[in-house]
Protein backbone atom coordinates (compact mmCIF):
# COMPACT_ATOMS: atom_id res chain seq x y z
CA UNK A 1 0.00 0.00 0.00
CA UNK A 2 2.82 2.40 0.83
CA UNK A 3 4.39 1.88 -2.60
CA UNK A 4 1.07 2.68 -4.29
CA UNK A 5 0.70 5.77 -2.15
CA UNK A 6 4.19 6.87 -3.19
CA UNK A 7 3.20 6.62 -6.84
CA UNK A 8 0.26 8.95 -6.24
CA UNK A 9 2.42 11.41 -4.31
CA UNK A 10 4.98 11.59 -7.09
CA UNK A 11 2.28 12.04 -9.73
CA UNK A 12 -0.09 14.47 -8.02
CA UNK A 13 1.67 16.50 -5.30
CA UNK A 14 3.50 19.00 -7.53
CA UNK A 15 1.34 22.02 -6.70
CA UNK A 16 2.10 25.20 -4.76
CA UNK A 17 0.81 24.77 -1.23
CA UNK A 18 -0.30 28.41 -1.26
CA UNK A 19 -2.75 27.51 -4.01
CA UNK A 20 -4.21 24.51 -2.17
CA UNK A 21 -7.89 25.32 -1.38
CA UNK A 22 -8.91 23.80 1.95
CA UNK A 23 -12.03 24.64 3.95
CA UNK A 24 -12.50 23.20 7.43
CA UNK A 25 -15.78 23.33 9.34
CA UNK A 26 -15.44 24.13 13.03
CA UNK A 27 -18.12 23.76 15.66
CA UNK A 28 -18.68 22.41 19.13
CA UNK A 29 -20.68 19.16 19.40
CA UNK A 30 -24.35 19.28 18.40
CA UNK A 31 -24.23 22.64 16.65
CA UNK A 32 -25.26 21.43 13.20
CA UNK A 33 -21.78 20.82 11.82
CA UNK A 34 -22.80 17.62 10.03
CA UNK A 35 -25.74 19.32 8.33
CA UNK A 36 -23.46 22.20 7.35
CA UNK A 37 -20.97 19.67 5.97
CA UNK A 38 -23.66 18.03 3.83
CA UNK A 39 -25.06 21.33 2.59
CA UNK A 40 -21.65 22.69 1.57
CA UNK A 41 -20.70 19.45 -0.21
CA UNK A 42 -23.87 19.56 -2.28
CA UNK A 43 -23.89 23.31 -2.85
CA UNK A 44 -20.25 23.73 -3.86
CA UNK A 45 -19.05 20.31 -5.05
CA UNK A 46 -16.25 19.92 -2.52
CA UNK A 47 -14.18 16.79 -2.20
CA UNK A 48 -14.82 15.21 1.21
CA UNK A 49 -13.48 12.21 3.11
CA UNK A 50 -15.96 9.37 2.72
CA UNK A 51 -16.72 6.60 5.18
CA UNK A 52 -14.88 4.22 2.87
CA UNK A 53 -11.68 6.26 2.94
CA UNK A 54 -11.84 6.81 6.69
CA UNK A 55 -12.70 3.23 7.65
CA UNK A 56 -10.47 1.33 5.22
CA UNK A 57 -7.67 3.70 4.17
CA UNK A 58 -6.98 5.90 7.20
CA UNK A 59 -3.19 5.46 6.91
CA UNK A 60 -3.16 5.87 3.10
CA UNK A 61 -6.07 8.24 2.29
CA UNK A 62 -4.97 9.05 -1.26
CA UNK A 63 -5.29 5.38 -2.22
CA UNK A 64 -8.81 5.32 -0.86
CA UNK A 65 -9.62 8.56 -2.65
CA UNK A 66 -8.53 7.11 -5.99
CA UNK A 67 -10.66 4.01 -5.39
CA UNK A 68 -13.69 5.99 -4.26
CA UNK A 69 -13.49 8.19 -7.36
CA UNK A 70 -13.67 5.07 -9.50
CA UNK A 71 -16.59 3.62 -7.52
CA UNK A 72 -18.61 6.80 -7.04
CA UNK A 73 -18.29 10.00 -9.04
CA UNK A 74 -21.46 11.59 -7.68
CA UNK A 75 -20.86 14.70 -5.60
CA UNK A 76 -24.25 14.96 -3.90
CA UNK A 77 -24.90 13.38 -0.53
CA UNK A 78 -27.91 12.60 1.63
CA UNK A 79 -28.92 14.96 4.43
CA UNK A 80 -29.46 12.07 6.81
CA UNK A 81 -27.17 11.52 9.78
CA UNK A 82 -27.24 10.28 13.35
CA UNK A 83 -25.04 12.00 15.91
CA UNK A 84 -22.55 13.05 13.27
CA UNK A 85 -22.45 9.68 11.50
CA UNK A 86 -23.70 9.04 7.98
CA UNK A 87 -24.57 5.79 6.26
CA UNK A 88 -22.92 4.03 3.32
CA UNK A 89 -19.40 3.81 1.97
CA UNK A 90 -19.71 7.13 0.17
CA UNK A 91 -21.37 9.11 2.93
CA UNK A 92 -19.34 12.06 4.29
CA UNK A 93 -17.15 11.10 7.23
CA UNK A 94 -15.67 13.12 10.06
CA UNK A 95 -12.38 11.45 9.14
CA UNK A 96 -11.73 10.46 12.76
CA UNK A 97 -9.26 7.68 11.94
CA UNK A 98 -7.55 9.78 9.27
CA UNK A 99 -6.96 12.77 11.53
CA UNK A 100 -5.96 10.54 14.44
CA UNK A 101 -3.21 9.14 12.21
CA UNK A 102 -1.89 12.66 11.66
CA UNK A 103 -2.53 14.28 15.06
CA UNK A 104 -2.79 11.40 17.52
CA UNK A 105 -5.62 10.87 19.96
CA UNK A 106 -4.32 11.66 23.42
CA UNK A 107 -6.42 13.34 26.10
CA UNK A 108 -7.05 16.18 26.71
CA UNK A 109 -7.56 16.71 23.00
CA UNK A 110 -7.12 20.47 23.30
CA UNK A 111 -3.56 20.23 24.58
CA UNK A 112 -2.26 16.77 23.63
CA UNK A 113 -3.76 16.18 20.17
CA UNK A 114 -3.63 19.72 18.83
CA UNK A 115 -0.42 19.51 16.80
CA UNK A 116 0.59 17.43 13.81
CA UNK A 117 2.79 14.52 14.82
CA UNK A 118 6.31 15.41 13.70
CA UNK A 119 6.63 12.19 11.72
CA UNK A 120 3.32 12.81 9.93
CA UNK A 121 3.44 16.44 8.84
CA UNK A 122 4.90 15.75 5.42
CA UNK A 123 2.39 12.95 4.89
CA UNK A 124 -0.50 15.28 5.78
CA UNK A 125 0.65 17.92 3.31
CA UNK A 126 1.40 15.48 0.48
CA UNK A 127 -1.97 13.80 0.98
CA UNK A 128 -3.96 17.04 0.79
CA UNK A 129 -2.00 18.30 -2.22
CA UNK A 130 -2.46 15.00 -4.04
CA UNK A 131 -6.19 14.84 -3.30
CA UNK A 132 -6.71 18.30 -4.77
CA UNK A 133 -4.65 17.54 -7.87
CA UNK A 134 -6.29 14.14 -8.40
CA UNK A 135 -9.89 15.28 -7.88
CA UNK A 136 -9.63 18.82 -9.23
CA UNK A 137 -11.78 19.99 -6.33
CA UNK A 138 -11.37 22.07 -3.19
CA UNK A 139 -11.30 19.94 -0.05
CA UNK A 140 -13.84 20.21 2.77
CA UNK A 141 -13.33 18.57 6.17
CA UNK A 142 -15.31 18.40 9.40
CA UNK A 143 -14.09 16.97 12.70
CA UNK A 144 -14.73 18.37 16.20
CA UNK A 145 -11.14 17.63 17.27
CA UNK A 146 -9.98 20.12 14.63
CA UNK A 147 -11.52 22.91 16.71
CA UNK A 148 -8.34 22.70 18.79
CA UNK A 149 -5.97 22.45 15.81
CA UNK A 150 -6.46 25.84 14.18
CA UNK A 151 -2.90 26.96 14.85
CA UNK A 152 -1.34 23.78 13.50
CA UNK A 153 -3.60 23.77 10.44
CA UNK A 154 -2.93 27.39 9.51
CA UNK A 155 0.80 26.84 9.94
CA UNK A 156 0.69 23.81 7.64
CA UNK A 157 -1.70 25.26 5.03
CA UNK A 158 -1.35 28.99 4.29
CA UNK A 159 -4.51 28.99 2.15
CA UNK A 160 -6.81 27.20 4.59
CA UNK A 161 -10.16 28.82 5.45
CA UNK A 162 -12.71 28.03 8.13
CA UNK A 163 -16.49 27.99 8.45
CA UNK A 164 -17.49 28.29 12.11
CA UNK A 165 -20.98 26.90 12.65
CA UNK A 166 -22.54 28.24 15.84
CA UNK A 167 -25.72 27.51 17.76
CA UNK A 168 -27.38 28.93 20.83
CA UNK A 169 -25.42 27.55 23.78
CA UNK A 170 -28.54 26.34 25.58
CA UNK A 171 -29.82 24.44 22.56
CA UNK A 172 -26.45 22.87 21.78
CA UNK A 173 -25.83 21.97 25.44
CA UNK A 174 -29.22 20.29 25.70
CA UNK A 175 -28.65 18.40 22.45
CA UNK A 176 -25.23 17.34 23.68
CA UNK A 177 -26.79 16.04 26.90
CA UNK A 178 -29.20 13.92 24.88
CA UNK A 179 -26.22 12.56 22.95
CA UNK A 180 -24.61 11.61 26.25
CA UNK A 181 -27.67 9.62 27.22
CA UNK A 182 -27.88 7.87 23.84
CA UNK A 183 -24.21 7.29 23.02
CA UNK A 184 -22.72 6.98 26.48
CA UNK A 185 -25.68 5.74 28.48
CA UNK A 186 -25.15 8.42 31.13
CA UNK A 187 -25.54 12.21 31.48
CA UNK A 188 -21.94 12.37 32.71
CA UNK A 189 -20.42 10.51 29.71
CA UNK A 190 -18.24 13.04 27.87
CA UNK A 191 -19.11 13.40 24.20
CA UNK A 192 -16.46 14.25 21.58
CA UNK A 193 -13.02 15.84 21.97
CA UNK A 194 -11.92 16.85 25.45
CA UNK A 195 -11.14 20.40 26.51
CA UNK A 196 -8.00 21.23 28.46
CA UNK A 197 -9.99 21.44 31.69
CA UNK A 198 -12.38 18.54 31.07
CA UNK A 199 -11.49 16.78 34.32
CA UNK A 200 -12.50 19.88 36.28
CA UNK A 201 -15.70 20.21 34.26
CA UNK A 202 -16.59 16.59 35.05
CA UNK A 203 -16.71 17.45 38.77
CA UNK A 204 -19.73 19.71 38.15
CA UNK A 205 -23.41 18.65 37.96
CA UNK A 206 -24.12 17.12 34.57
CA UNK A 207 -26.27 20.02 33.35
CA UNK A 208 -23.44 22.42 34.05
CA UNK A 209 -20.95 20.08 32.37
CA UNK A 210 -22.59 20.32 28.95
CA UNK A 211 -22.83 24.11 29.12
CA UNK A 212 -19.22 24.45 30.22
CA UNK A 213 -18.08 22.08 27.47
CA UNK A 214 -19.84 24.22 24.86
CA UNK A 215 -18.38 27.37 26.40
CA UNK A 216 -14.79 26.04 26.36
CA UNK A 217 -15.08 24.93 22.72
CA UNK A 218 -16.45 28.27 21.60
CA UNK A 219 -13.97 30.29 23.62
CA UNK A 220 -11.06 28.29 22.17
CA UNK A 221 -12.34 28.55 18.59
CA UNK A 222 -12.88 32.30 18.86
CA UNK A 223 -9.46 32.89 20.39
CA UNK A 224 -7.53 30.81 17.87
CA UNK A 225 -9.35 32.06 14.79
CA UNK A 226 -8.64 35.65 15.74
CA UNK A 227 -5.05 34.83 16.66
CA UNK A 228 -4.03 32.74 13.66
CA UNK A 229 -6.33 33.66 10.75
CA UNK A 230 -8.62 36.61 11.51
CA UNK A 231 -9.34 37.24 7.83
CA UNK A 232 -9.94 33.64 6.85
CA UNK A 233 -13.08 32.52 8.62
CA UNK A 234 -16.83 32.97 8.36
CA UNK A 235 -19.37 32.52 11.13
CA UNK A 236 -22.70 30.84 10.42
CA UNK A 237 -25.50 30.25 12.91
CA UNK A 238 -27.36 26.95 12.72
CA UNK A 239 -30.66 28.70 13.38
CA UNK A 240 -30.10 31.08 10.44
CA UNK A 241 -28.98 28.28 8.15
CA UNK A 242 -32.21 26.40 8.80
CA UNK A 243 -34.43 29.47 8.62
CA UNK A 244 -33.03 30.87 5.38
CA UNK A 245 -30.42 28.61 3.83
CA UNK A 246 -30.32 30.56 0.57
CA UNK A 247 -29.22 33.79 2.26
CA UNK A 248 -26.57 31.95 4.25
CA UNK A 249 -25.23 30.16 1.17
CA UNK A 250 -24.95 33.52 -0.59
CA UNK A 251 -22.85 34.71 2.35
CA UNK A 252 -20.63 31.63 2.00
CA UNK A 253 -20.21 32.22 -1.73
CA UNK A 254 -19.33 35.87 -1.14
CA UNK A 255 -16.75 34.77 1.44
CA UNK A 256 -15.13 32.41 -1.10
CA UNK A 257 -15.21 35.05 -3.85
CA UNK A 258 -13.59 37.72 -1.69
CA UNK A 259 -10.71 35.37 -1.02
CA UNK A 260 -10.38 34.23 -4.63
CA UNK A 261 -10.97 30.59 -3.76
CA UNK A 262 -11.64 28.40 -6.82
CA UNK A 263 -15.08 27.33 -5.55
CA UNK A 264 -18.32 27.83 -7.43
CA UNK A 265 -21.96 27.48 -6.47
CA UNK A 266 -23.87 24.55 -7.94
CA UNK A 267 -27.51 24.65 -8.90
CA UNK A 268 -29.25 22.21 -6.56
CA UNK A 269 -32.61 22.04 -4.84
CA UNK A 270 -32.36 22.56 -1.11
CA UNK A 271 -34.52 20.56 1.29
CA UNK A 272 -36.84 22.33 3.69
CA UNK A 273 -34.82 22.67 6.87
CA UNK A 274 -36.18 22.96 10.38
CA UNK A 275 -33.96 23.63 13.36
CA UNK A 276 -34.31 20.98 16.05
CA UNK A 277 -35.48 22.45 19.34
CA UNK A 278 -35.59 21.28 22.93
CA UNK A 279 -38.82 20.15 24.57
CA UNK A 280 -38.63 22.93 27.08
CA UNK A 281 -41.81 22.92 29.11
CA UNK A 282 -41.65 19.25 30.05
CA UNK A 283 -37.96 18.52 30.41
CA UNK A 284 -36.32 19.21 33.75
CA UNK A 285 -32.83 18.86 32.22
CA UNK A 286 -33.54 21.72 29.87
CA UNK A 287 -34.76 23.89 32.75
CA UNK A 288 -31.57 23.20 34.68
CA UNK A 289 -29.43 24.13 31.67
CA UNK A 290 -31.29 27.36 30.95
CA UNK A 291 -31.33 28.40 34.61
CA UNK A 292 -27.57 27.91 34.78
CA UNK A 293 -27.03 29.96 31.61
CA UNK A 294 -29.32 32.77 32.79
CA UNK A 295 -27.65 32.83 36.20
CA UNK A 296 -24.27 33.30 34.47
CA UNK A 297 -25.58 35.42 31.62
CA UNK A 298 -22.67 37.82 31.42
CA UNK A 299 -20.25 34.93 30.96
CA UNK A 300 -22.23 33.10 28.32
CA UNK A 301 -23.59 36.15 26.50
CA UNK A 302 -21.31 35.89 23.40
CA UNK A 303 -22.48 32.31 22.81
CA UNK A 304 -26.22 32.77 23.34
CA UNK A 305 -29.03 33.90 21.13
CA UNK A 306 -30.83 35.94 23.76
CA UNK A 307 -34.17 35.75 21.95
CA UNK A 308 -33.93 31.97 22.15
CA UNK A 309 -33.04 31.65 25.84
CA UNK A 310 -36.65 32.21 26.79
CA UNK A 311 -39.10 29.54 25.82
CA UNK A 312 -41.29 30.50 22.91
CA UNK A 313 -44.17 28.55 24.48
CA UNK A 314 -44.15 30.72 27.57
CA UNK A 315 -41.56 29.09 29.82
CA UNK A 316 -39.44 31.64 31.66
CA UNK A 317 -36.57 30.16 33.65
CA UNK A 318 -36.54 30.82 37.35
CA UNK A 319 -33.66 30.51 39.80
Amino acid sequence: MREVEGLFFRQFSDINIRELPLVFILGSPRTGSTLTYQILINSFGFYYFSNLVNDKFAEFPIVGVALSLHLNRHTTVSYKSEYGKTQGDHGPSEGSFIFRNWFGGEQPSETRSCNVLSSKKNHLILTMKSIHKLTGRAILAKNAWNCFRIGALTESFPNIHFIWIRRDIGESAFSDLKARYVKGGSPTAWNSATTANYEEIQKRPYWEQVVEQQYEYNKSIAHDLNRFCPERYLELWYEDLCQDSEVQLERVMAFFDCRSLPIRRREISMPLLKASRATRTSDSDYRKIVNYIVDKQGRFYPYSRISRVRDENGFLPTN
